[in-house]
């Protein structure tokens, strides 16, 4: 089993473009979609929140949400925690510590391609677990390999598949897919 944790808290050490919110693509995506952010009431988790930018964000105005954050790096659980608070938490892999059903809006951003195959399947099961009925699940992947490795020489992204895969195994009922960036934003709508 890989240690995501060991992997991660090296990274959030060693690069400084992680402890800035514009090289947030969460960020930029809520921003993105801010309109349709907006109209999902209750509770949000970000899964792999990192610093804690998309929780400090939703917390604010215009969505002014009860937003929390799960990540496994403990370093940046800890930056996530002087920007928002205890609302940001460690999670083992692949447990979220979080109730069935507590969440309204679960996003993850840019970190299931961090991942090998069989802990996509994991998290997005934990995802959908900690999703209430009628909740929105908001997902962004990168499908291409990553410009940097791991400590290990390993790309860091683990998993590079095609649109149509990451699709089969969300099965969402709308996606776009971003040519140039070659990344794609998921959606999971209510009654999906």
């Amino acid at each position: 089993m890989t240690d995501y944790r060991d992997i991660y808290d090296g990274v959030h050490a060693s690069n400084p473009l992680y402890a800035l919110a514009e090289g947030s693509p969460g960020v930029r995506l809520c921003w993105e979609h801010a309109d349709r952010i907006r109209l999902v009431r209750g509770r949000s988790l970000d899964v792999g929140c990192g610093a804690g930018f998309v929780v400090a964000m939703l917390s604010g105005y215009p969505f002014e949400r009860d937003a929390h954050g799960v990540d496994v790096s403990q370093v940046a659980i800890a930056r996530a925690q002087e920007r928002v608070g205890p609302r940001c938490r460690l999670m083992t892999h692949p447990t979220v510590p979080h109730d069935d059903d507590s969440f309204s809006l679960v996003t993850c951003f840019d970190v299931l391609e961090h991942l090998d195959e069989d802990d996509i399947i994991a998290i997005r099961d934990e995802m959908l677990r900690v999703l209430a009925p009628g909740g929105v699940l908001l997902c962004s992947v990168s499908c291409r390999a990553a410009g940097s490795a791991d400590k290990h020489g390993d790309n860091l992204h683990r998993t590079v598949r095609g649109p149509e895969w990451w699709a089969e195994l969300f099965r969402p009922d709308e996606y776009t897919v971003r040519r140039a960036e070659r990344d794609m934003i998921l959606w999971r709508l209510p009654g999906a």
